[in-house]
């Protein structure tokens, strides 16, 4: 009988791994590999690591499908070595297991989402980030010590445009929600916490 192996990745250097490792720990996986870094930016060494560890019958463990890729073709590229290799997938979250035709069926709808959800997110950036340089909104680092005002200004800009206030913390790169609520408070602009 194969062993239960464990993968997790947040998307940054500042992203909590424990909560994933907490859950694959608890779903009684041995071993556990990790990524802090942008699975679009850089290649995930633990991810290779995983791969190169992992054995027939034993079984991949992940907290939620888009923590093993970004795109639906780049998943099924992964489950399709899984699978010649012998090696099941679950994802916790998503309630996946490859070992029936019915888990590989849902996980390609589930990776099919997975992608449309974040490319939906890029558009509401994008669109937020439009809508604020029509406005006169400058982007970038600016120089010298006027660089506090125009993130301020870009951060207005955007709550105003609709933009959620995860995708101005993406865009700005702005670190702490607080921050984005100081900005709007400043502005007697009243912050929609549900953002």
């Amino acid at each position: 009988m194969g062993e239960k192996i464990g993968y997790a990745r947040v998307s940054t250097r500042e992203q909590n791994l424990s909560s994933q490792e907490d859950a694959l720990n608890n779903a009684g996986c041995i071993r556990i590999f990790t990524d802090k870094i942008s699975g679009k930016e850089f290649k995930r060494e633990g991810l290779t690591a995983c791969m190169d560890y992992l054995r027939s019958g034993d079984t991949l463990v992940i907290y939620r499908l888009d923590r093993l890729g970004r795109s639906v073709k780049e998943m099924l590229d992964l489950c399709a070595k899984l699978e010649m290799r012998r090696i099941k997938l679950v994802s916790l979250q998503d309630n996946l297991d490859t070992s029936s035709a019915v888990g590989r069926f849902t996980m390609q709808i589930l990776a099919s989402l997975a992608e449309y959800n974040r490319n939906l997110i890029l558009e509401g950036c994008k669109a937020g980030i439009d809508a604020a340089k029509k406005r006169g909104v400058k982007f970038g680092r600016q120089k010298g010590t006027k660089m506090k005002k125009p993130k301020k200004e870009a951060v207005i800009q955007l709550y105003k445009a609709g933009t959620a206030v995860s995708q101005i913390m993406e865009i700005t790169g702005i670190k702490a929600k607080q921050t984005i609520y100081n900005y709007l408070t400043d502005e007697n602009i009243q912050p929609n916490r549900r953002f």
